[in-house]
């Protein structure tokens, strides 16, 4: 009996206890946001309360974004917003006028103690444009809640550098996984603390029966999260599989990183998504990953793909950002022009670390940066001043931007080589990233206009240069030159000859299938026909991602005259899918490779020394 009141009286506690609590926290002059998941409307709709900070003056304005940073699309968040109600605290409703779609005009301000209103997901919604599934909200009542703050919280103009704090109710046997400050928690409660919007807005929240698995990066715990529908992905498999990876990322950036805590949390769709496409949003301390649900083995590497690129943003933008990230206007933005910077020189970080610790082959990471050159050269405007496209990526070149993901990667790599060249072997791209680190921070934004001076300041007088024919300037990058300087030859254009493998055009779809698109010899050789969803070659599934690994195993391995076996997935009369199995003889092929180089067959000294301090072999 007395277990039983000492049961009873502690459990009266924390009731007290929560309750002094949310009467502490609406008592400070901040925001306060109340969710509770557990109300989630059949149609992924949930209300939301805000206690508004003291506001002073008879009129403020009560925003969602219009667009958030990473992102370089106008989503305009407020169109999931409807029915927005203010009160006083008698409960007396105060005048609300919608100015736009993301802003609300409250009257008698000054009287103001909240708002509420409805919020709609994004994943579920016809509403267009489609946004992107990592950068949107998932309310799926009983299975699974992606919670990106800035689709659920808005703030109050000129009130958002006050700190917030976000109170979830949620349900039972439900984890959150996020990187935002948590301040108190029981079994149905999870409060967290942001020291103002743009920490809130940045720090994603995965609710869900918890997955989780975690790995120690020099002093970062990362956690990893994961909503697999089916349960075909479990998170302990991935971390396993991706721990050599992690690994390698702590040397690369060696001694103390700047976050203690980093999340990785990733939603699996079945079927095809809303937007129809798969990928992750960067966040400072965080990603959001969303990718159909496939067999452990095929998701391996697009998460190590995913998890290469995203997690190196711990240092751009986290410690090395312009004004305009640091004072980000969530309703009329300005972009910086270091986006060559941001999302360029992580992609290179995310192919170069694992040619350099040995997580892949240096054959692949040559093919990977030549396919870069082939990609910017032919389908983006190679002559584009790369700080004016980044400037105008969100309306007038917003048709470039992918290229930052491409030649942007390839800018990383030509700084990293010239460096090199110029110390001798001693200092690159890596160091000089340490060196703006430590300059700045995340609390010291740099000048967007200054950064080029100041990294020839920090460097040599020669990367002025590099910088204002390659980056600000429409000069091409010497690639034939830089990669001499590692040893490495470049070809415009090189033949080769090859087996057949399946003599057909192929597109892609966002489940990472490859459709035959078109056919020639071989591939009329085979009997294959339009629409065939390509299953395996050889006894091989293929997919997408990993294909051009895939084709080069192919090239080395299969010699002429071998039967080649294709299994194709394609509709029979009655349309459904039936699998087919398609066996012919191959021959070679001549090819052209474009943008290809190989290593040089009489290396220098100087060339091998600087070759092992870029790629450590």
């Amino acid at each position: 009996m007395g277990k039983i009141l000492n049961i009873f009286l502690f459990l009266a506690f924390l009731a007290l206890s929560e309750g002094s609590y949310s009467q502490d926290i609406e008592s400070t002059n901040q925001t306060v946001a109340y969710i509770d998941l557990n109300k989630a409307t059949g149609n992924h709709k949930i209300y939301v309360e805000e206690i508004a900070p003291r506001i002073t003056g008879q009129t403020v304005e009560f925003h969602f974004p219009k667009i958030v940073p990473g992102t370089y699309a106008i989503y305009n968040f407020g169109r999931f917003i409807s029915d927005v109600k203010a009160f006083d605290k008698a409960g007396k409703e105060l005048l609300v006028e919608q100015l736009d779609t993301n802003r609300w005009r409250i009257n008698n301000a000054s009287e103001l103690n909240k708002v509420g209103y409805w919020v709609e997901d994004t994943y579920h919604s016809d509403s267009k444009p489609t946004v992107f599934e990592p950068v949107g909200s998932c309310i799926d009542s009983g299975k699974v809640f992606v919670l990106n703050n800035f689709c659920l919280v808005g703030y109050f103009d000129g009130y958002k550098e006050l700190p917030f704090t976000l109170s979830v109710t949620k349900p039972s046997g439900f984890y959150g996984a996020t990187s935002l400050p948590l301040v108190f928690s029981n079994e149905n409660k999870d409060v967290y603390s942001a020291k103002n919007y743009f920490e809130l807005h940045d720090n994603p929240i995965l609710y869900a029966i918890p997955d989780t698995a975690s790995v120690m990066v020099n002093n970062t715990k990362v956690l990893l999260a994961i909503y697999s529908p089916s349960d075909k992905v479990e998170a302990k498999y991935l971390i396993s599989h991706a721990e050599k990876l992690f690994e390698a990322q702590g040397k690369y950036l060696g001694g103390i990183l700047p976050t203690d805590r980093y999340s990785i949390l990733v939603y699996l769709f079945k079927g095809r998504s809303k937007s129809g496409s798969a990928g992750a949003l960067e966040h400072f301390k965080s990603t959001s990953m969303s990718y159909p649900e496939v067999s452990e083995d095929r998701f391996i590497e697009p998460f190590k793909d995913v998890v290469s690129h995203e997690f190196f943003h711990i240092i751009t933008p986290l410690n090395i950002h312009s004004r305009e990230i640091q004072d980000f206007d969530f309703i009329n933005p300005k972009m910086s022009k270091h986006l060559w910077l941001y999302e360029g020189s992580t992609e290179y970080y995310a192919h170069h670390v694992q040619v350099k610790y040995g997580i892949t082959t240096l054959d692949h990471f040559l093919k990977k940066m030549g396919r870069n050159i082939l990609i910017s050269s032919a389908y983006f405007n190679d002559t584009l001043p790369f700080t004016e496209m980044s400037k105008g990526a969100l309306d007038k070149y917003k048709g470039q931007y992918i290229n930052v993901y491409v030649k942007g990667a390839l800018i990383g790599m030509c700084l990293d080589l010239r460096l090199l060249k110029l110390s001798g072997g001693k200092y690159g791209l890596q160091e000089l990233k340490h060196d703006l680190m430590n300059k700045y921070g995340p609390d010291k934004p740099f000048d967007d206009d200054e950064l080029f001076d100041v990294i020839a300041d920090m460097t040599y007088p020669e990367i002025r240069d590099f910088f204002r024919r390659y980056v600000e300037g429409p000069e091409k990058l010497p690639y034939k030159e830089y990669l001499n300087y590692a040893g490495f030859d470049f070809y415009e254009k090189l033949e080769r000859k090859v087996p057949a493998m399946l003599g057909a055009d192929l597109d892609g779809d966002s489940t990472g299938s490859l459709i035959v698109s078109g056919v020639n010899e071989f591939g009329e050789k085979l009997k294959l026909k339009t629409g065939d969803i390509i299953y395996s070659i050889n006894g091989e599934e293929v997919k997408t991602f990993g294909f051009d690994v895939f084709t080069d195993k192919f090239d080395k391995t299969v010699k002429e005259g071998d039967e080649v076996t294709v299994v194709v997935l394609r509709k029979d009369k009655g349309g459904a899918m039936k699998k087919k199995t398609l066996k012919a003889q191959t021959y070679l092929v001549e090819i052209t490779d474009k943008y290809v180089i190989v290593p040089s067959k009489n290396p220098s000294t100087e060339q091998i020394e600087i070759r092992k301090a870029w790629l450590n072999q």
